[in-house]
């Protein structure tokens, strides 16, 4: 189910909506004011990575060597 992003060309607030399907393809209402002069908004997500187990207490090491501390994968 994707998550959406819109903005209200009346009255300005940005809000989320959860569509049930992709091919859903009316235009939510503003969840303020109830217009239907919204438009999608690009929208930006974010990811983390880095070791598994850093913060956890686990110390696996650099993805080249598997060791404690490496010197070379700073």
């Amino acid at each position: 189910m994707p998550l959406y992003e819109f903005a209200c060309d009346d009255c300005k607030k940005r809000f989320e909506v959860l569509f049930r399907s992709m091919t859903e393809r009316r235009p939510p209402r503003c969840s303020r004011c109830r217009s239907r002069r919204v438009r999608k908004l690009f929208s930006t997500f974010a990811t983390t990575g880095g070791n598994p187990g850093k913060g956890r207490g686990e110390n696996r090491g650099c993805a080249t060597c598997r060791a404690g501390s490496c010197a070379t994968c700073r």
